[in-house]
């Protein structure tokens, strides 16, 4: 009779360094050796020296933590040959936050999801939505000059002897919220079950961490490499102990901005759409950065002097009134008292425009060619024109100005209301009219429908009345200008006018004489005692209609192409543009036509289909995971709905985690 023998596992030397304790213990192990097994038997020979339950196996070669129990080293593919560690899993990390405030995290977890360590900072923080941000390496200089040194580490690090004394700003009551805007309990928070403190950096200090900002688009393609891997945990991205990240809001698709229960995010998402109005992310006009240097300026005055009693309810408004009002700012529409807007009415469907206008097309003497006047017609969102005034026959020129740059021009002082279009890879051209009211008709149209929506749409009332408030601006500042001697004494000295303006507008003017102008711009704002959490609900809201708003790119080439070129991902669409100034749209697709996309690991090229079109790119400026995590998480957020009570998290790494 035959007896199976069962063969002796191979067995070989495992060493494993124990930094806290300054030894190494060698165990005997198999292939199907567990990770507790092996974690079991390396505790007992340290003995209790101290308390282990916060370590985990973590491979420094393989940059993978051992941490499925049942798993054994096999699945690892672990042999003698490799480096393994027995460390602790909760570290120290240092988060700068949006307004600049530095949480200082004494366990921060290194073994967990990027996305899971976001989802409890921002549950400690009073933010809702954490699906919204995600942390981002500090760029530093030599970063922005190559796309290759952007992938490598380049987190900074707090250095203890170097770091400066800070003051701790306290918190004067519980469940208060501090000058940083973060609600607290006290003056600390608890992120992960630990201790942090909340200090606020001095401008020598952020000097000293030498954060950088992109000032061209090549150069904020190049930041957006500094994005974290949302699947991974911090340690196996290079993040060590003691390293300062950056908490930003990554996709600029905002849920339910409530100003009752959103008070920390909203401050949050306000100081950094100040950050990107001052360094030009967006490239407002000069009228609208003086009006966002005056909702700036009233923030300020706001949080220095607040309100000392909730502003009144008018006669007839009641509690549902004011429900209906915070539900129309969370919509993403304007408060209606700060902008006078007309009570709702139903929608024209049968809406059109109609007018006599001056037309300027390019050619040779696109400058000296004297503008001729043609008939104009507007439906839904398409403009049209005849050669003769009378409009007889068919059109001569027929535009759909979905996708096109639409760009304003106003001066009061010459009578000048000019409308530059221009549509995606075609040339810029011009359309002139006689007054205000002809001009602000039209241009709200044409806003409209460069964001796809007709002219019979609910919210073209309210568009008109935003472009009317601009033309009022500077109505009212030349007004001003004239009787400045009657306005209220107010020291100019005070006014920092680099903190309020970007550069190109800080090099048109001296300080005093743009003090003066954020000062006139402030006394249009209407007259009203609006909280703090108010007027920065009204900056952001501001900040959305701006063009380029939240557009995050990257230097890609198309297999099909001989050059690199610029990709451009927003909320609604993607973008392909010329890397070359003026930077022309050459491309744009919806997210509402995009099919599928996915990527291939080995080659990283990302391929997607869009009505049956098929195009395959690989990214110059970052690594391809980062670009296939941003439309993943714009899809995610268009699934989302007000009426989730729990966040879809495994849903969330289905469409950004991806195979590799």
């Amino acid at each position: 009779m035959f007896h199976y023998v069962k063969p002796e596992m191979h067995q070989w030397a495992l060493k494993i360094n124990v930094p806290d304790a300054s030894v190494s213990k060698t165990l005997t192990v198999s292939g199907e050796s567990t990770v507790s097994e092996v974690t079991v038997k390396l505790v007992e020979l340290l003995g209790n020296l101290k308390n282990w339950s916060r370590y985990s196996l973590w491979c420094t070669d393989k940059k993978t933590w051992l941490i499925a129990p049942r798993a054994t080293l096999n699945t690892y593919g672990l042999d003698a040959g490799n480096k393994v560690i027995f460390t602790t899993t909760s570290k120290k990390l240092s988060i700068q936050l949006p307004d600049r405030t530095r949480l200082d995290l004494e366990k921060a977890d290194f073994s967990n999801t990027l996305f899971s360590v976001v989802c409890s900072i921002c549950r400690d923080l009073r933010v809702r939505h954490p699906e919204e941000l995600s942390l981002l390496r500090c760029a530093k200089e030599e970063d922005l000059k190559d796309a290759r040194n952007v992938t490598a580490r380049r987190t900074f690090r707090v250095r203890k002897a170097n770091k400066p004394k800070i003051k701790k700003e306290t918190g004067s009551s519980q469940n208060s919220v501090n000058n940083t805007g973060f609600e607290v309990n006290g003056d600390t928070l608890s992120p992960h079950g630990s201790v942090a403190n909340v200090t606020q950096l001095t401008p020598d200090e952020i000097d000293h961490i030498d954060i950088k900002e992109g000032k061209t688009m090549d150069e904020r393609a190049l930041m957006n490499a500094g994005w974290l891997d949302s699947s991974k945990s911090l340690m196996e991205q290079d993040v060590q102990e003691g390293d300062m990240l950056l908490l930003r809001f990554k996709y600029f698709a905002f849920l339910d901005l409530n100003k009752q229960r959103d008070e920390s995010r909203i401050n949050a998402l306000y100081h950094q759409s100040v950050r990107s109005v001052l360094s030009e992310d967006v490239v407002p006009t000069e009228a609208e950065c003086l009006e966002f240097a005056a909702l700036q300026f009233a923030v300020e005055q706001a949080v220095r002097n607040p309100p000392k009693l909730a502003r009144a309810i008018s006669p007839g408004k009641d509690d549902l009134d004011s429900a209906l009002a915070d539900l129309e700012v969370s919509l993403g529409t304007n408060d209606p008292d700060l902008d006078k807007l007309n009570n709702s009415v139903l929608p024209n469907y049968n809406r059109e425009l109609q007018a006599n206008l001056k037309f300027k097309k390019p050619n040779r003497f696109f400058f000296f060619a004297k503008p001729k006047v043609h008939k104009f017609t507007f439906r839904d969102t398409t403009m049209s024109f005849y050669k003769d005034s009378a409009g007889s026959g068919p059109p001569d020129f027929v535009q759909d100005l979905k996708d096109c740059t639409i760009v304003p021009q106003v001066d009061i002082k010459k009578t000048k209301y000019i409308l530059h279009i221009k549509p995606p890879g075609g040339k810029e051209y011009l359309v002139l009219f006689g007054d205000k009211e002809e001009f602000c008709t039209w241009t709200a149209a044409c806003r409209l429908a460069s964001k796809g929506k007709p002219i019979s749409d609910s919210t073209y009332d309210s568009e008109i009345e935003i472009v009317k408030t601009m033309c009022n601006m500077q109505e009212h500042s030349q007004t001003l200008k004239l009787n400045r001697n009657k306005r209220a004494p107010v020291n100019t000295d005070d006014i920092k006018t680099e903190d309020f303006v970007s550069a190109r507008i800080g090099r048109k003017y001296r300080p005093e004489q743009l003090a003066n102008l954020i000062l006139d711009a402030h006394n249009v704002l209407p007259r009203r005692d609006y909280t703090a959490t108010e007027l920065r609900v009204n900056y952001i809201l501001k900040w959305e209609r701006l063009m380029d708003f939240g557009m995050s790119y990257f230097i890609v080439k198309f297999d099909k192409s001989k050059k690199e070129e610029l990709l451009g991902i927003a909320r609604t669409h993607m973008v392909k543009i010329d890397l070359s100034p003026p930077h022309d749209v050459l491309k744009t697709w919806h997210w509402t036509s995009l099919q599928s996309w996915n990527v291939n690991w080995e080659v990283k090229k990302l391929t997607f289909n869009v009505d049956g079109d098929s195009h395959t790119f690989e990214c110059m400026s970052s690594e391809i995971k980062i670009v296939h995590e941003y439309i993943g998480g714009y899809i995610f957020l268009t699934l989302r709905k007000e009426t989730d009570t729990e966040l879809d998290k495994e849903m969330f790494y289905k469409l950004t985690g991806g195979w590799q």
